[in-house]
């Protein structure tokens, strides 16, 4: 309700006008509303005059004391649109408004970052004060007693402002001048002050430069900055800015919405109509910023006739005499006291009016056309920052960073300095990764600008801050189509950033959580085993699903980049720590070494990327489903060291069911032992039921993942699976030897589970090869396999793969799909699990997952073993592999800018937002449940229940 109070106050609405529900919510008290008119008005700086604080506060001198005072305890800009009253009212200057915000740090011994960013800025402009000079200021304060010290600190800083940049279209004021300081004054000087107390404001053009500075520098002047609303300006790469903090006033405010929405193109007054802001508080953002040389007025008022001396004056800001602390002197033969100011207040204000313009707005648009965005975010202005790749660089990453944007017209110079570091072969260490971003960068420029121009470059932060109607009215007016780099944080947003523009890269909100990861497993059918965890759950060991990779990925909510893969035991620690505060991801990464990984684009633009695409099943599901073939951008495969064997039926959703009491699963996950092989019937349940296994088990389990060692050596043992020859010829010397008995039906589940009939499934080809020769020779007993005319061993003879490929109808997949919430013993997992190796192994065997060469049925009926599981996948341009990048940015250009296409692709991205936004829903709640459909909002909903991607599919994870 305070926005609406606010509102009340900015239209001038007085107390008998109010509605009534405001008035309740001030307590129906006159005085609760007067309250709020002077805080109101105080901190965001109104003029006395004009606004509703006049009909509460009759002084109009005290109410300037307290704005003032107000303003330097919140350390904010020197309010300049009321100069001609805080000057000719109360002689303080700016010069002196900032010696006061410096000496109340010093005094209170604050750090520099504590100054607001563009405070810091015009005190480092005026006052020369910069960090290394401020911590110079503290040191010296710190040496100083107790007594006197507030006069003692003042003695300390510096007693005339710097010789300041002006240019000639600048305006003239005269301050508040005494009879005092007029005597030591020139003739002409004084002649300018009689000037300007006759005629008013004159152009500093037309003025002696000399005089002007002169009179500036002892106070008796001041400069004002005009601006119409037909002024166009521009943005040039920001020098003298000062990075240290935001402090949210109103006006700082007001300035970064001005920074991202401003350009050459765009007068102030339509400025003004995008972002339904009031025309005058523009003019004074954009008046500003022309006063720190951070813009450029492109249209001056013209100067008739120019003053000679006005050649050899400052007009650019050069920022190197900015490192150094002013000089205490203005001239050693002078007086220094005449220099100095006190604060004088006066009771008669005269007035002086700053130059009046028409509100003009030019009749037609320069724009040349919409425009092209490039949206990133605050990751890369970092990059170009952090790494100290040049100082013209930095700059531009300045630039990026704190305006938000950079024009066409800017990006020609940015191009030159990317150029010289991209050549700097000296950068090693970690800022090689700050140059492949800034080669990536210019990669892109150079591929997207000469098809795409004009091209801006827009940072997503900076988008958000102008608020949905604003942007949404800033991109439509200026822009026809939106591309991303990749990948963007959390924060950046893009898919909301780019609204309702044919947006190339990342749709949903959800893009950056970890629930996309699972998303694109769920749609694939592939993906290593993962766990998502919800806050406050407690590891005790490794879960099964992740048993025997030997390094797991840990991503809390919220975490930026890939994570590095961990060792278990580190891992598991660090997914208990992060527990505490937020979910987290768990992710098998490898079996003993760090995972290889490779990058594909799409669309698939040579040979190579065209085979995986066409060979690889979870890659073609992904296509289909995501509509790839219209949009650009990246998938990450990942070689774990362990075949992902997928899903051949993917659910088309997700669908939770509440696990079962302790009693009931134990009563169904009954031992093979215990099954009854006397009838007929008997073995025909048993049939049924082992196929239930074989289409819910298609991973690798524990006895696969036993602790093997890593190198090849005599003296160490083999686990249940080996990786040498060595080891397969010792368990094959193991098997002739051993003795099969009628008694092999009542063993106990857990020889079973680890019979050394049943080939390892991480050995190697040369063992399998060993052992499936020995195999065909081997003779067992008819007794030996009666249990199960299904489950059949590696070695046997009584069935083939091919048999048992074609046996299962498709009423009966149906129904074993529907039972998968069924808990099986550890027996049965086993034998399961070497029924499927036993289909999958000539598949292994064969050599990579790029060609299928073992089945002849389309996707929708069978599945194959992949080498390369699928790891993640980002839509944009990829900023850390510049051949990459080129081949997206050349795949953008040539098949996706094209008019007919990019309505498409706003369809497409807003089905890829509602599908996500489904099965987040789906992952959330249980069927039945009253769910509805989890409401898209600013915050991507945190998960409820811990989930488990298994075996190509998503499930409640059981805390085994």
């Amino acid at each position: 309700m305070e926005d609406e109070i606010d509102e009340c106050i900015r239209k001038r609405i007085q107390w008998p006008q109010l509605p009534t529900t405001v008035k309740k919510v001030l307590g129906d008290s006159p005085k609760e509303y007067e309250r709020y008119i002077f805080e109101f008005s105080v901190k965001n700086q109104l003029r006395y005059r004009g606004s509703l604080v006049r009909t509460v506060r009759k002084d109009e001198r005290k109410y300037y004391e307290v704005l003032v005072q107000n303003s330097i305890q919140r350390l904010m800009l020197y309010p300049y649109h009321l100069a001609d009253m805080i000057v000719k009212g109360l002689r303080i200057t700016p010069f002196i408004y900032y010696l006061e915000v410096v000496a109340l740090l010093i005094e209170m011994e604050k750090s520099y970052d504590t100054m607001p960013n563009f405070t810091a800025a015009d005190c480092l402009r005026l006052l020369g004060i910069g960090r290394n000079e401020y911590l110079e200021l503290v040191a010296k304060s710190r040496s100083l007693g107790r007594r006197g010290r507030s006069k003692a600190i003042r003695g300390l800083l510096p007693r005339v402002p710097l010789n300041i940049p002006m240019l000639p279209w600048w305006r003239v004021e005269l301050g508040y001048v005494l009879e005092e300081d007029v005597k030591p004054l020139s003739e002409s000087e004084k002649s300018l002050i009689d000037l300007l107390i006759d005629r008013g404001s004159q152009t500093a053009g037309t003025l002696d430069y000399n005089v002007v500075k002169t009179l500036y520098r002892r106070g008796l002047i001041y400069l004002d900055v005009p601006i119409t609303s037909a002024d166009k300006v521009s943005v040039p790469p920001l020098k003298g800015f000062v990075m240290n903090r935001i402090a949210g006033d109103y006006f700082e405010t007001l300035l970064y919405k001005v920074f991202v929405s401003i350009d050459e193109h765009t007068s102030v007054a339509e400025l003004a109509a995008v972002l339904q802001v009031d025309c005058e508080l523009v003019k004074q953002a954009v008046s500003l910023y022309c006063r720190l040389g951070f813009a450029n007025n492109l249209n001056p008022p013209p100067v008739s006739p120019q003053h000679p001396s006005w050649k050899e004056a400052v007009t650019t800001h050069k920022h190197q005499p900015y490192r150094q602390i002013a000089p205490l002197t203005f001239d050693q033969t002078m007086d220094e006291d005449a220099l100095q100011m006190e604060p004088v207040l006066i009771k008669d204000m005269p007035s002086t009016s700053k130059q009046s313009s028409q509100d003009v707005i030019e009749a037609g648009s320069s724009n040349n056309g919409q425009r092209v965005a490039v949206l990133f975010d605050s990751t890369l202005a970092a990059y170009l920052m952090m790494g100290n790749l040049s100082p013209d660089l930095k700059s531009h990453a300045v630039t990026l960073f704190e305006v938000g944007k950079l024009c066409d017209e800017s990006l020609d110079s940015l191009l030159m300095e990317l150029d010289k570091v991209a050549a700097d072969p000296e950068i090693e260490g970690e800022a090689r990764r700050y140059l492949a971003a800034a080669a990536c960068l210019r990669t892109a420029l150079r591929t997207l600008r000469p098809r795409l121009r004009p091209l801006d470059l827009l940072r997503c932060e900076a988008l958000h801050a102008l608020g949905p109607a604003a942007r949404t009215r800033l991109l439509s007016t200026k822009y026809r189509l939106a591309i991303s780099t990749a990948p963007l944080s959390r924060e950046a947003r893009a898919g909301v950033a780019a609204g309702a523009l044919p947006h190339v890269g990342p749709a949903p909100p959800e893009a950056a959580s970890p629930w996309m990861r699972l998303y694109f497993y769920h749609v694939a059918g592939y993906g290593p085993p993962t766990l998502l965890l919800t806050k406050g759950t407690v590891l005790r060991s490794v879960p099964r699903p992740l048993l025997g990779y030997a390094r797991l990925s840990v991503t809390w909510w919220g975490a930026e980049g890939e994570p590095a893969p961990l060792p278990a035991a580190a891992a598991l620690a660090a997914a208990n720590s992060a527990l505490r505060r937020a979910p987290v991801l768990l992710q098998a990464a490898a079996v003993r070494h760090h995972p290889i990984v490779k990058y594909v684009a799409f669309p698939t633009v040579d040979d190579e990327s065209q085979s995986i695409w066409r060979t690889h099943t979870g890659l073609r599901r992904l296509a289909r489903r995501l509509r790839l073939s219209r949009a650009a951008g990246y998938v990450a495969l990942a070689d774990t060291g362990v075949p992902d064997l997928g899903c051949a039926h993917p659910p088309h959703c997700v669908q939770l069911v509440p696990q079962r009491k302790k009693k009931e699963v134990c009563g169904i996950a009954k031992p093979i032992s215990e099954v009854s092989l006397s009838s007929n019937e008997s073995v025909e349940k048993s049939t049924e039921y082992t196929k239930l296994v074989n289409s819910r088990l298609q991973s690798p389990i524990e006895s696969h993942f036993a602790v093997t060692p890593t190198t090849d050596s005599k003296t160490s043992s083999p686990a249940n699976g080996f990786t040498s020859v060595e080891g397969g010829k010792l368990l094959c010397e193991e098997l002739d030897n051993l003795n099969i008995d009628d008694n092999f039906v009542h063993r106990s589940k857990e020889s079973i589970s680890a019979s050394d009939d049943f080939v390892p499934v991480h050995s190697s080809s040369t063992s399998i090869e060993e052992l499936k020769k020995h195999s065909k020779e081997k003779s067992i007993s008819k007794e030996s396999i009666s249990f199960s005319d299904d489950l059949v061993p590696i070695h046997s003879t009584s069935a083939s793969v091919e048999n048992l490929k074609f046996e299962s109808k498709k009423n009966e997949e149906d129904k074993n799909r529907n039972a998968l919430n069924d808990l099986l013993s550890p027996a049965e997992e086993s034998i399961s699990m070497f029924t499927q190796l036993s289909d999958k192994l000539t598949e292994m065997t064969e050599g990579d997952s790029g060609v299928d060469t073992a089945h002849n049925f389309s996707d929708e009926e069978t599945c194959k073993p992949e080498k390369w599981t699928i790891l993640d996948l980002q839509f944009g341009i990829p900023l850390f592999d510049e051949a990459l990048c080129e081949k997206i940015c050349h795949s953008i250009v040539d098949r996706i800018a094209r008019p007919e296409i990019l309505e498409k692709i706003k369809e497409d991205n807003e089905f890829i937002r509602a599908d996500v936004l489904k099965f987040v829903s789906q992952c959330q709640y249980y069927p039945g449940e009253d769910m509805g459909i989890v409401k898209r909002g600013s915050l991507v909903p945190l998960p409820r229940k811990n989930l488990v991607f298994e075996n190509g599919r998503i499930t409640e994870w059981n805390g085994k």
